[in-house]
């Protein structure tokens, strides 16, 4: 009974996060909804981790694909003319995803498990400084969490699993390029400002470990890459790259005798999917 009292807190906690960044994103930016798209994609997704020798320590996997839906305005044809005149323009991310996850480690075997992801990006354009509306480049503020719902569950070699909530900080730059009428191209670097990870390793061991760490990471970037082709004036199709590298973290008391860190990791995402602009 307390497993499943867990797992259903972690799913609950997930879910209504990710309902108040969309309910206050909306009720602040409401006029920028304009041209906005829904999205639902799908993903291929890997986490890998290595040691400070770089062996391979863990990775995990999607078991096949992780799911996202989502809300965006980066800034099409219609939403460039209703604000013609204007040199500086509102734009935004909010996604959210979610599946199922093969983990395998060096030292504790495999486990399925789960994960519940949420990304919101915003960001400040002109298309006054290269004079050009085919050109958009941009600079905003991202954050991402990512929540991995392992509490309690057994691995291949009996080793208990705990949740990890994953958060990170970063400066999206770059630009959106439309090629054509049809075909648009946006590329993304994120400058890593921090990340935080929170493992819940008291709630399952609390004799082993008095508390729950916080590991801080302050190094690391972001690329991620979106083609984007229009059917018709509603329909558009996309494929996407994205890709993190995060070094080690800082060393954090886990109890008396123990201390923990996050070793450096690279996460590897390229999916499609397929939106609507309404």
């Amino acid at each position: 009974m307390t497993q499943i009292i867990f797992h259903t807190k972690r799913a609950v906690y997930a879910v209504f996060r990710n309902l108040i960044i969309v309910c206050v994103s909306f009720a602040v930016h409401s006029q920028i909804a304009l041209s906005a798209e829904l999205t639902l994609d799908f993903t291929s997704y890997s986490y890998r981790e290595v040691d400070q020798n770089d062996n391979f320590f863990m990775e995990d996997k999607s078991s096949p694909f992780l799911f996202s839906l989502g809300i965006r305005n980066w800034g099409d044809n219609k939403s460039i003319s209703e604000t013609k005149g204007a040199d500086w323009i509102s734009l935004y991310t909010l996604e959210y995803s979610f599946g199922n996850i093969d983990y395998t480690s060096a030292g504790t075997g495999t486990m399925k498990k789960e994960y519940y992801k949420g990304r919101l990006e915003y960001y400040i354009s002109t298309t006054s400084i290269l004079g050009a509306k085919d050109l958009k480049p941009y600079i905003g503020l991202g954050y991402r969490d990512l929540l991995d719902d392992s509490g309690f569950r057994r691995s291949s070699t009996n080793h208990i699993g705990y949740d990890r909530l994953s958060q990170y900080y970063y400066v999206p730059i770059g630009a959106i390029w439309y090629i054509s009428e049809k075909l648009s191209l946006k590329s993304q670097y994120n400058y890593f400002l921090e990340g935080k990870q929170t493992s819940y390793l008291n709630e399952v061991l609390p004799n082993t470990y008095s508390v729950n760490p916080v590991n801080t990471q302050r190094l690391g970037w972001g690329i991620d890459v979106t083609l984007r082709s229009k059917l018709n004036d509603r329909w558009s199709t996309y494929g996407f790259l994205r890709t993190w590298s995060i070094e080690d973290s800082d060393l954090t008391s886990c109890s008396p005798l123990i201390y923990c860190m996050e070793p450096k990791n690279k996460t590897h995402e390229i999916g499609a999917g397929i939106s609507y602009n309404f």
